[in-house]
């Protein structure tokens, strides 16, 4: 009894310093990650002709849509389910095979269209695989509001929430994102620089 008395004593010195830091932390984040776009935008910029620039942002905007969308079917459809439902394997191929059927072509349009032959390889090798970002983005959004106790999605203790497992996910599936979405850009801007040359 006397050992709870001193933690509760001892929360309440320490509960506004936490908290303070934790906001400063937070912040800190948010604008660490402001300042780390800009100078990634400008990089980007410096490498690419202003069609060049457009295009890739185009392709980012265009699977961050997909992705948002695939999340928010699949998000629907399981908190719609009865308490003892599950998603059917039916819908999940279907699903699987709609929304990333769609992302894969479109990163192959991309990579067959948005950069030129003469735009240098390192920017071509390595800027594609940023897409990720974008994925992992979009299951956080979709997800948002669906991570806390009590949620369907979420069986977590009461007051508690799934807010590692969500960003765990959200890293997971970035890396994941950027390897196939990508890499098959990559491939087919690859490719389509190669033939021309094989021809001969």
């Amino acid at each position: 009894m006397y050992g709870l008395v001193i933690s509760d004593r001892l929360w309440e010195i320490m509960k506004w310093p936490l908290i303070v830091v934790g906001l400063l932390f937070v912040i800190a984040l948010w604008v660490g990650i402001f300042l780390g776009m800009r100078w990634l935008v400008r990089k980007i910029r410096q490498r690419l002709s202003k069609p060049e620039f457009v295009a890739l942002a185009v392709w980012g905007i265009a699977i961050f849509a997909l992705s948002l969308a695939a999340t928010l079917v699949i998000v629907h459809r399981a908190v719609a389910l009865a308490p003892s439902g599950h998603l059917t394997n039916h819908f999940l191929v279907v699903w699987a095979v709609t929304w990333g059927g769609s992302m894969l072509l479109v990163s192959i349009l991309a990579g067959m269209f948005v950069f030129r032959r003469a735009t240098p390889w390192q920017v071509v090798l390595t800027w594609p695989w940023l897409v990720g970002g974008a994925v992992g983005l979009a299951w956080m959004v979709g997800l948002s509001g669906q991570m806390d106790a009590g949620s369907k999605l979420c069986d977590a203790q009461a007051n508690g929430s799934c807010d590692n497992a969500w960003g765990l996910g959200a890293i997971l599936l970035s890396v994941a994102a950027a390897l196939v979405l990508g890499g098959t850009f990559v491939f087919t801007a690859t490719l389509r620089r190669m033939l021309p040359r094989l021809r001969r």
